[in-house]
């Protein structure tokens, strides 16, 4: 990943010195009675999200439906993993059972496994997996690089890390599908998942991004179980905005596990970018320069591991903010002069971007406000910016059914749970705007540990498990 350029620097600086300016004057200069309204204005605009997610432009279709298209697009589906032996022949073994088939039982479907420089036989083990459940012949592994202990002395420059530099180890020539599906390795997925994904691009989808759940561990300690659970939720909101989102015309994202996209497309922006540290924000937003906006597929459903340990988490979310900051560095300008792009999707870029400045100018608040005694605008500032997420995840919970959520009491316990959970991201912009105009060099690479599905786990058409 490469450093940050002296620009992007004196851009977070000026975005700092903003948005410290913009936190100080809320508390101590606007009266109360105007960020009252300012705040009610902004939750108003806020939860036209939730209504709107009801509604996508194209919804989900049953299996009538799906067959009344006929036949569907073909699909390359992408794994990329770094020593994950341990969980990719599980992934494969759902790939296996896809039902996106010709009528004589052949897929349309192949795989190719990215092996970035694993120690542990990942490559070997997939091609192994795959042979055992009968789809050796369409999957392939291109291996990336060397593993650390096989490399020559001195070392050459060194590659890259994440998930983007390693999909950047093939490019869209290399695809023979009509679309690309990109899972990460610890994924599992239902038997309907890519017939259910081409049902999309049937329909003249370019982009779409899949529903992600959270698998369920149900950890020993009380602590980690609220974790694990948290998270789950927040796939649900996130879902919940990034739908809406979609429906208002807005500009939506990819979600990293689960990207969706055309072919012609994925080449027509150059492919995979081996710098970004968020390859699925660069990938949409780079998407979005040529108008294609991505949307949100429901019924497409991808489970994924939790983290389950702070330091992970602490791992996980500084990468995603620095991915992000830099996304917005590199990319805003070339989206706010797209032609193709609407202007009302321009406008739900830089509001939902916003979401990475309002911490520092929080944190200003905070302690200005807690110096001057200013408590009434404190208390509405940090309404306006936590109570609408919680109304949005309370409502997403609508998504998982009715288990757990049999009651309002529940709903409102589970939505406070994750109002708390949110909160870190407050502390995460606050040092990743700094981290990017002040930090010395590029984030090292740390590989989130995966230890596979509980027992018994099975994904079921549908979504459900």
């Amino acid at each position: 990943m490469r450093g940050v350029p002296a620009s992007w620097r004196i851009v977070a600086v000026l975005v700092m010195v903003g948005a410290v300016s913009v936190g100080l004057a809320l508390v101590l200069v606007v009266p109360v009675g105007v960020l009252a309204v300012l705040a009610a204005a902004f939750a108003a605009i806020t939860l036209v999200l939730a209504p709107a997610s009801r509604r996508p432009p194209l919804p989900p279709l049953d299996d009538a439906g799906i067959a009344a298209l006929g036949a569907l697009p073909t699909a390359t589906v992408v794994i990329a993993g770094r020593d994950e032996a341990a969980v990719v022949p599980h992934l494969l073994a759902d790939l296996a059972a896809q039902d996106h088939r010709d009528p004589d039982g052949r897929p349309r479907f192949e795989i190719i496994v990215v092996d970035d420089r694993s120690i542990d036989g990942t490559g070997s083990v997939a091609l192994a997996a795959a042979r055992r459940s009968g789809i050796g012949e369409v999957t392939r592994v291109v291996r990336r690089g060397l593993p650390p202990s096989s490399r020559p002395e001195p070392a050459a420059v060194p590659l890259p890390d994440g998930k983007g530099a390693a999909l950047s180890a093939t490019t869209p020539a290399d695809y023979r599908g009509i679309f690309i599906a990109v899972l990460d390795a610890d994924a599992r997925v239902p038997p309907d998942y890519l017939r259910r994904a081409a049902s999309y691009f049937a329909r003249g989808a370019g982009a779409m991004t899949a529903r992600r759940r959270t698998l369920q561990h149900r950890p020993p300690h009380w602590w980690m179980r609220q974790l694990e659970a948290a998270q789950a939720d927040e796939q649900d909101a996130d879902g919940e905005i990034q739908c809406g989102r979609w429906s208002n015309g807005g500009c939506s994202e990819f979600r990293g596990n689960g990207i969706l996209v055309r072919r012609d497309l994925l080449e027509a922006v150059g492919g995979w970018h081996a710098h970004a540290l968020c390859e699925d924000l660069d990938l949409s937003t780079r998407l979005a320069t040529l108008g294609e906006r991505v949307g949100w597929a429901r019924d497409v459903v991808a489970w994924e591991e939790p983290v389950l340990s702070v330091g992970g988490l602490r791992r996980q979310r500084l990468r995603w903010g620095e991915g992000i900051i830099r996304r917005e560095l590199e990319l805003t300008v070339p989206l706010l002069r797209s032609r193709r792009l609407s202007t009302w999707a321009k406008l739900d870029y830089l509001a939902y971007s916003a979401q990475t400045v309002l911490p520092v100018s929080l944190g200003a608040a905070l302690v200005a406000g807690l110096v001057a005694g200013a408590w009434p605008s404190l208390a509405l500032l940090f309404a306006a910016y936590l109570g609408p997420g919680a109304v949005l995840a309370a409502d997403a919970l609508r998504w998982e059914g009715l288990s757990g959520v049999r009651t309002l009491p529940q709903r409102l316990a589970r939505a406070l749970r994750l109002l708390v959970f949110s909160g870190l991201w407050i502390p995460v912009f606050a040092l990743c705007w700094p981290l990017v105009a002040f930090g010395g060099g590029p984030m090292r690479y740390a590989k989130t540990e995966h230890v596979g599905a509980p027992d018994g786990f099975r994904p079921d058409a549908g979504g459900g498990a």
